[in-house]
């Protein structure tokens, strides 16, 4: 017998998901994922990009039950998940999957949070919409990556849709057969190249997914069909984003491999694309551990200038094939542009002694001191990187070539925040509360971090007022 098609099984597997039937392990990351969605909505709320896509938003539905995280303002379903979907990926501090090379979170949760409140539903419904939409669109990418990326689309935006879909129709309580419908709609809906990295439109992508999402589920909610093999069919998804032209064999695996617990995320310490992280780790333990302290190159204490810049000639980073394709910006002149950029991330780390929220200024990346230091950093393709393919973990050889004729070499494969070498959970809160308190305050922030830790538990009355708060 000839298999369902594949956006079939995705929604009948997705609208028979129950949470007791998700592993304990998975529920757990899921928890992190929302907890660290929380942290950089709110910080993001405050960026240009997300005050533009809020005033958006009441210009378009003025009136709604959902909120706008960081702000009073209350809207649609889907312009709230526009607003915050934009917000949370503003500063580039969210989370990163191993299976599209992008970020899921970031697409997915903000229609579970606003759908919870328009439907009023607990927190045990944000989780499972969740769980249910990050598994759906990872399984999608299973079946499209790394081509879909190699082909300079954006994978938030591009899959994240399919997530945003998933999330909205399990909340919106869509049966088998609309969730199929929604989720070919998306198919249709889906885009974002990586063109506009460096720029305000990146950060909108993932708010662009989510509105999609949300809008794909209401248009079949009102009868409105697609074809549910679209992905694998002619001129359907998977041929037009990647060339792939059959997918012949490939199966649904939903419920017996979970992506979450299998690949997990990638927890960000650094608010700026993931590709440069492993550099800027190794760069960072180059100046605080290596023994340049008795040749009175390095100082002892961190975020100290400990290097200085007259002693360095030039840098040269050798980097995997994505590398150039996602740091664009080579001589960055503002915050945007520097968080897709190399150079940036290392001359921050030297002259202003860290890479943080706070050096994430326009005043900062136009500092005499980082510009020119900026001009000595050279980015290539390694041709022993090059070997390991389209790989989105960013390992990284840094050669610092001195004045003094020295030559100082690093490398790293993976960053520290990786499944592989995870952040502890003092790390976790450190970045929520570095995040949340300067907008809200210490109570709030920790009023916070209690619910999210027990989410599936959170009645809709107790989550309301955590969103109103």
């Amino acid at each position: 017998m000839k298999p369902d098609p594949l956006l079939r099984q995705i929604a009948h597997w997705c609208v028979n998901l129950r949470l007791d039937d998700v592993p304990d392990e998975v529920t757990h990351v899921a928890k992190t994922a929302l907890t660290d969605y929380v942290a950089v909505t709110i910080a993001g709320s405050e960026m240009p990009v997300a005050r533009k896509l809020q005033q958006f938003a009441m210009q378009r539905a003025p009136q709604g039950n959902c909120s706008v995280f960081g702000t009073e303002q209350k809207t649609s379903m889907a312009y709230a998940s526009y607003a915050n979907g934009a917000a949370s990926h503003a500063l580039d501090f969210d989370d990163v999957s191993w299976a599209t090379i992008g970020h899921p979170t970031v697409t997915v949760a903000p229609v579970a949070f606003a759908a919870a409140e328009e439907g009023k539903l607990g927190g045990e419904s944000v989780l499972l919409a969740y769980i249910a939409g990050v598994e759906a669109q990872h399984q999608i990418a299973k079946w499209v990556m790394p081509q879909l990326s190699e082909q300079g689309w954006h994978t938030t935006p591009a899959i994240g849709v399919f997530g945003a879909t998933v999330a909205a129709g399990l909340l919106q309580g869509l049966d088998e057969t609309a969730l199929t419908n929604a989720l070919a709609i998306a198919a249709s809906s889906a885009s974002g190249v990586r063109g506009n990295f460096g720029s305000q439109t990146k950060a909108m992508h993932a708010g662009m997914a989510a509105f999609n999402g949300v809008n794909a589920v209401e248009l079949a909610m009102l009868g409105v069909t697609g074809k549910p093999n679209v992905i694998e069919a002619a001129d359907g998804f998977a041929q037009c984003f990647t060339g792939i032209s059959s997918l012949e064999g490939v199966e649904v695996t939903l419920g017996r491999q979970w992506d979450l617990l299998e690949n997990g995320l990638v927890f960000k310490q650094y608010p700026c694309c993931s590709g440069s992280h492993p550099a800027i780790d190794c760069w960072d333990a180059l100046i605080v551990e290596r023994g340049l302290v008795e040749r009175g190159l390095v100082g002892k204490e961190l975020g100290e200038r400990v290097l200085d810049p007259d002693d360095i000639e030039y840098i040269q980073v050798g980097a995997s094939l994505l590398g150039p394709r996602e740091l664009v910006c080579d001589h960055p002149q503002n915050v945007i542009e520097a968080k897709f950029s190399m150079q940036y991330a290392l001359a921050a780390r030297l002259i202003h002694g860290a890479v943080g929220l706070d050096q994430f200024t326009d005043e900062a990346v136009r500092d005499p001191r980082v510009q020119a230091l900026m001009s000595k950093i050279r980015m290539r393709v390694d041709p022993e990187l090059e070997k390991l393919g389209f790989i989105g973990t960013a390992p990284v050889k840094i050669r610092v070539y001195l004045a003094n004729g020295e030559t100082l070499s690093i490398e790293n494969d993976l960053a520290k925040g990786t499944p592989e070498k995870p952040l502890s959970q003092a790390e976790i809160e450190k970045k929520f509360t570095s995040c949340v308190v300067p907008r809200v305050g210490e109570h709030k922030c920790q009023h916070w971090l209690s619910a999210l830790a027990n989410l599936e538990a959170m009645t809709f009355s107790e989550l309301n007022q955590l969103l109103n708060s």
